[in-house]
């Protein structure tokens, strides 16, 4: 989505509109998570309450099979609710490093292509993409860094619950927001020992997402060359 959108603010909007809505987007991705977490609880977790979780349960509740992951009671805060507020916070990210990215295509190809009668899409598919793909794959990665270790937007909505719920709209938590709630409750050595091992394999999850992330990015640049 937000490759699309930037690819959007770099070839089909008009030329007028394309700094402000960059300047926008740029300003979005700078925004302190605390205070998309304030915005998703008082007012993005009660809209989906009273109008989008109950059509869901209503409709992909009665699924056979699958029908139990968005059945329950429709609470506002949750996992899908955080989901949500995690992909609003990191599109802007994702739109921005791609748009610069996009923008460092040389004119010169995009105008050949055009002088050819390839469409846009076709200009994106064949040039724009394949020339900046490493940076959109990096762009990509980084954004799913920022949300594997984001913690005060997630618990502001997912519940804090540390049941394993067993639908996608029901409460629960994260290593993150977990180690947040109660590292200043945390009494004894073995209660500090617990919150520091999950921090601690917080860290190893990210570290073995950015690894393979440098990985393929490795192998994208041998392709290329």
């Amino acid at each position: 989505m937000g490759v699309m959108i930037a690819l959007f603010l770099t070839e089909i909007c008009p030329q007028r509109l394309r700094k402000p809505i960059g300047i926008a987007i740029e300003l979005l991705a700078g925004v302190p998570s605390i205070v998309y977490g304030i915005w998703g609880l008082f007012v993005f977790a009660p809209f989906l309450k009273s109008y989008v979780e109950p059509l869901i349960i209503g409709s992909l509740g009665k699924l056979p099979l699958v029908g139990g992951l968005f059945a329950g009671p429709a609470y506002g805060i949750g996992i899908f609710t955080s989901a949500l507020i995690l992909a609003i916070m990191v599109l802007p990210f994702i739109t921005s490093i791609s748009r610069d990215v996009f923008a460092s295509v040389p004119p010169v190809l995009k105008e050949a292509g055009y002088g050819i009668g390839c469409t846009t899409w076709e200009v994106f598919g064949k040039i724009i993409y394949p020339y900046s793909r490493v940076g959109v794959v990096g762009a990509c990665m980084l954004a799913l860094g920022r949300a594997l270790g984001e913690t005060m937007a997630v618990t502001f909505v997912i519940g804090n619950s540390h049941k394993m719920p067993s639908s996608i709209l029901g409460p629960g938590t994260t290593i993150s927001a977990s180690i947040a709630n109660e590292f200043t409750e945390a009494e004894g050595d073995l209660y500090t020992a617990s919150l520091i091992e999950l921090a601690l394999l917080l860290f190893v999850i990210t570290l073995i997402v950015l690894t393979i992330a440098r990985f393929m990015l490795a192998r994208i640049e041998q392709k290329k060359a």
